[in-house]
């Protein structure tokens, strides 16, 4: 079973980031990611073995999380130079405390798969990834002026979830094993 732990967004977001992207899709051989299925992935674990699941499950669940308050910061795509492959939303705000969620999850998830990743981590929002050649240098350009008409308003994740991902013909399917709510930030 292929793992992942993500902090789940605002369906206001999702929608807005789905919105802000719609223009796009006509133009460009991208798979979108569905709103839904948007969030933004702290740590892969791969395939994680059965017999570990339930550990797996509870550190997900207990997990001491931080209030965080975040905001949409433009779209690009990856990689930064050359032929993109994936289109993606940036985040600003309380980004430390993601990137410390994150770095606990590798302290602590060793035993479940969870590796560091050798080109760093950048707190980011998957929105789609570039099937064709066709356009795809266009493409950065037209994610960038996209990208400059999201609405920065802060928002907090829902809650930090462990999914399991199958791949099919039509894209990644994500189904959420365990989890935990988001504290809201205080006023």
């Amino acid at each position: 079973m292929r793992c992942f732990v993500a902090l789940d967004l605002p369906e206001p977001v999702r929608n807005h980031l789905a919105k802000a992207t719609e223009p796009l899709h006509a133009r460009f051989d991208v798979r979108w990611v569905p709103p839904v299925q948007m969030h933004l992935t702290l740590a892969f674990a791969g395939d994680a073995p059965d017999e570990r699941s339930k550990e797996f499950a509870d550190l997900v669940r207990t997990l001491p999380l931080p209030p965080m308050q975040l905001c949409l910061s433009g779209l690009d795509c990856f990689p930064a130079r050359g032929e993109p492959r994936v289109v993606w939303a940036g985040v600003g705000g309380d980004v430390e405390a993601v990137i410390d969620l994150h770095d606990q999850l590798v302290a602590r998830g060793k035993p479940f798969g969870i590796e560091r990743e050798a080109r760093g981590f950048a707190p980011h929002i998957t929105l789609g990834r570039v099937k064709g050649r066709f356009g795809a240098y266009a493409l950065g350009d037209a994610v960038a002026k996209a990208g400059a008409g999201l609405n920065p308003k802060p928002f907090s994740p829902t809650g930090l979830c462990l999914y399991a991902s199958e791949l099919r013909p039509t894209g990644p399917s994500h189904r959420a094993l365990a989890g935990q709510p988001c504290p809201a930030p205080t006023a």
